[in-house]
This record gives structure tokens, sequence and C-alpha cells, in this order.
């Protein structure tokens, strides 16, 4: 009888072994094969314009370079909007975060792990941004509709007018 005993405790502790192993090759799997996408379109905002609108001016460049926060180096799972949120409390101020990373982001919803990015400072206190920072969040707002505009991705055109929101504040 003991014997027994022993080969249905040895049985059951095979069992739980092979399934936490299926477990941890499972998680394993997902973080290997789930490559980090970034969902940074406002919320369900369309704007139908006619095609024969001409395309917008490109901005003037920020006269100097931004003064730097600090560096964010990309995780699994990150996009511009949550890394705008952590570093700045604002999700919507991250075109700035692209417009001065954008030799590495050559589309907003595409970031990868291991990426390196500046992280410009930006005067948000109380929602009081200097005219560099609008100017720099116009430029970021735009260069994402010229690039979801060459995709042809629904929305693009609310960039547009984000852009030109932020570009009329100067």
């Amino acid at each position: 009888m003991n014997a027994q005993r022993q080969k249905k405790s040895s049985v059951l502790a095979v069992v739980i072994i092979v399934g936490i192993l299926i477990l941890l090759l499972g998680t394993v799997l997902f973080f290997v094969f789930n490559k980090p996408t970034s969902t940074t379109k406002p919320a369900s905002t369309t704007v139908t314009v006619p095609a024969t609108q001409p395309e917008p001016q490109a901005q003037q460049p920020v006269a100097q370079s931004p003064k730097l926060l600090g560096v964010h180096t990309v995780i699994p799972r990150d996009t511009l909007w949550w890394i705008s949120d952590k570093w700045y409390k604002d999700p919507v101020l991250w075109p700035a975060i692209f417009e001065i990373n954008k030799a590495q982001i050559k589309d907003p919803d595409l970031i990868y792990s291991g990426q390196k990015f500046d992280i410009p400072f930006l005067n948000t206190p109380q929602n009081k941004l200097s005219a560099q920072d609008n100017t720099l969040l116009a430029q970021g707002y735009l260069e994402a509709y010229r690039v979801y505009k060459a995709k042809g991705k629904s929305g693009a055109e609310a960039y547009r007018s984000l852009g030109n929101k932020y570009g009329s504040k100067k």
C-alpha cells in the first residue's frame, strides 16, 4: 500500500513539474514572438478632406536643439504614447519624442526594444508649453501626418490638424 502512495505522489509531482514547464515555455514564447507596437492614434478622430487640398508647408526648424530631460531605452510593449506619459505625465506630447528621434523612428507605430530615444525637456507645468515646445510638437504631429498619409492610414488628417493647432500657438 505504501508503494502505491509513493507511485501516486511521484506521478503527481511529475504532472505538476510538466505543467510549470509548459507555463514557463508559453511565457517565454509570448515575449520572444510578440513584437512591440505603438498605438499612438488619437481616439477615433477622423477628418474627411477633399483630395485637392495642398500639402502643409514644412515648419521652420527649431532654432536650437532642445534641452534633454533624459534618454529612454525601449523595452517590450513600449509605445511613444506610453513613453510620453511616463516622462511628461501627458501622453499627447509623444510627437516631441518622435520629432527629435525621427532618424531612428520611421513609423511612430513601430518602435523596437533596445532603441534609445532622447527625451526633450518640455515646459509642461499647468499646460504652459513654450513657443519652442509648441513648434516641436507641431513638427512631430506634421511628420506623423506625412508618414501616415504616405502609408494610406485612415485618420492621417487628424495629425495634420493637431500639427496646425500646435503650430498656431507660437
